[in-house]
């Protein structure tokens, strides 16, 4: 082999060794990549740890923008976030997906704008400014489908395996011969299984059981639920603060005026059209 083909052998192995940047990061202030101190901009690569200061910075991925804002740590790779610290706010027109702790957050459109808060493992919100979010947790299951202008606050710890217990509240409805409770803190949907359903239907309800692991659920619903009591709630009746949540995660809902300071305050930065933030 003569050197001038072993040189561009070579060259061409580096340059298909060097990495790929998938993205860029901006901010008015200092912030850090993997440590390094920074200012201004940089190129973002897949894994690389991003952290603030006391100024937000703005990841650009694609079609994806994705805002940290002051005192937050993420880390970035193609195709999801996962916030460690502090708050983010995603605003998605391709298949990003946020992670904290044990949770996952979906945005339900190209157009929708999530905000994520991580104040420690077991409270972490999540805010649907626009066009609503889907959270699971590690398993792949449906926690909570949120609407736009929705927040929830959960527990984000990972929780014992086989632990499937959960306390739903709903009106009971048929079809098909079959029951089912959409949650009115979660709106998740859940096909009831049990004795005496029948009776129920139309009846808002505090229904207590356990899912059944792997069952295909009809109608939509998204997991086979079964009944172990089930008792109708008095006209007026409030939600409990923790229902809906399989596998042992709390929930507890968050009036907007809690989080809508920080998406004010990012909205005001420019790093999102607040137009379409329908909490705005």
């Amino acid at each position: 082999m003569n050197k001038k083909l072993f040189l561009l052998i070579t060259a061409a192995s580096l340059l298909a060794a060097a990495p790929v940047s998938i993205g860029f990061v901006r901010s008015s202030g200092d912030f850090r990549v993997d440590g390094a101190l920074i200012r201004g901009n940089s190129t973002v690569f897949d894994g690389d740890l991003v952290e603030t200061a006391a100024s937000r910075s703005v990841v650009q991925l694609g079609g994806a923008q994705f805002t940290l804002a002051p005192e937050s740590r993420a880390r970035i790779y193609r195709g999801r976030t996962v916030l460690e610290k502090g708050t983010g706010l995603l605003r998605d027109t391709t298949n990003m997906v946020f992670q904290a702790n044990a949770l996952e957050i979906v945005p339900g459109g190209r157009d929708s704008v999530v905000q994520v808060d991580v104040k420690n493992a077991s409270r972490i919100s999540v805010y649907a400014v626009a066009g609503g979010a889907q959270v699971r947790n590690s398993s792949g299951l449906l926690l909570a489908s949120l609407h736009p202008s929705m927040a929830l606050e959960f527990d984000g710890t990972p929780q014992a395996a086989g632990n499937t217990a959960v306390k739903l509240t709903g009106k009971v409805s048929e079809q098909g011969g079959n029951y089912f409770l959409t949650d009115s803190t979660t709106n998740v949907v859940s096909q009831l299984q049990g004795s005496d359903l029948a009776k129920l239907v139309g009846k808002r309800v505090e229904v207590t059981g356990s899912i059944i692991p792997g069952a295909t659920a009809a109608g939509g619903a998204t997991q086979i639920v079964s009944v172990a009591s089930a008792h109708v709630l008095a006209a007026g009746a409030a939600a409990g603060a923790a229902t809906g949540l399989a596998v042992g995660a709390k929930v507890a809902i968050i009036g907007g005026i809690a989080v809508a300071g920080t998406v004010g305050g990012l909205a005001a930065a420019g790093t999102f059209n607040s137009s379409s933030a329908s909490a705005q």
